[in-house]
């Protein structure tokens, strides 16, 4: 069995080589993402949930991936640096994965995948643009903002939750539609199927994936993308969700 190590901080490196070698696994260490990342067995990494984030954006076919948190957040990862052997070997031995879809993100720049979300902003700052949302080709609104954000459940506690969207639990497959300081009054977020297409529409616009790629594009198509997201399971990840933002200071 072979394990790419994806680390943002090189701390912790030498504790978990020496862990998986005694596992009998092979290990090799990467300081950045990248395709090749694709052939190993499973995916261990050292960050925070944009580590991860970072990994997945390198990805279509995902290997199961383990996060050992030293950022802030880690609503995504598995263990803390002071206890992640117990977990890690727990979940190598017993080999249970779960899979989250992820938003496939067309424009005429290209194809990209979200696991949190794409935000469809204003290319010039402080300014307002007029975005025009479409749902299965049916225009629902339009609207001037500073853009809007097409979101995951995953993604509901990411973005989503700082422009006062809902927080929606990690198994519930769907996409919520939130704009950002939206020049009206009473303008709500919108949850839909996940199998649904969302469209936004705008001049001078910029795209951004999981806060990763930005790419600058006047109209961006949002659908399920057949290419998920893979984790291994991690215990009430539900209840973790939740008690995790709200110790968030």
């Amino acid at each position: 069995m072979r394990c790419a190590v994806v680390y943002k901080a090189p701390q912790l490196n030498h504790r978990v080589e020496k862990f998986l070698i005694e596992m009998g696994i092979a290990v090799e260490f990467f300081s950045k993402p990248c395709k090749k990342l694709e052939n190993f067995d499973f995916i261990v990494t050292i960050g925070g949930d944009g580590t991860i984030l970072s990994v997945l954006q390198e990805l279509r076919e995902c290997p199961p991936i383990f996060g050992i948190n030293t950022g802030k957040v880690g609503i995504l990862t598995h263990a803390k640096p002071e206890d992640f052997e117990a977990h890690l070997k727990e979940a190598i031995e017993k080999f249970e994965v779960e899979e989250f879809t992820r938003i496939k993100c067309e424009c005429d720049k290209g194809e990209f995948l979200a696991l949190n979300e794409l935000a469809f902003l204003a290319k010039e700052r402080a300014k307002l643009i007029k975005v025009t949302v479409k749902i299965d080709g049916e225009e629902v609104d339009s609207l001037r903002c500073d853009g809007v954000i097409a979101s995951t459940q995953i993604g509901s506690t990411a973005y989503a939750f700082s422009l006062g969207g809902p927080v929606v639990d990690p198994y519930l497959d769907s996409i919520l539609i939130i704009p950002i300081a939206p020049f009206r009054f009473g303008w709500k977020p919108i949850v839909v199927r996940n199998d649904r297409i969302v469209e936004f529409e705008s001049e001078n616009a910029i795209a951004i994936v999981d806060g990763k790629r930005f790419v600058e594009t006047n109209k961006v198509t949002i659908g399920k993308s057949i290419f998920p997201a893979v984790f291994f399971v991690k215990k009430r990840r539900f209840i973790n969700t939740f008690h995790t933002i709200r110790r968030i200071e």
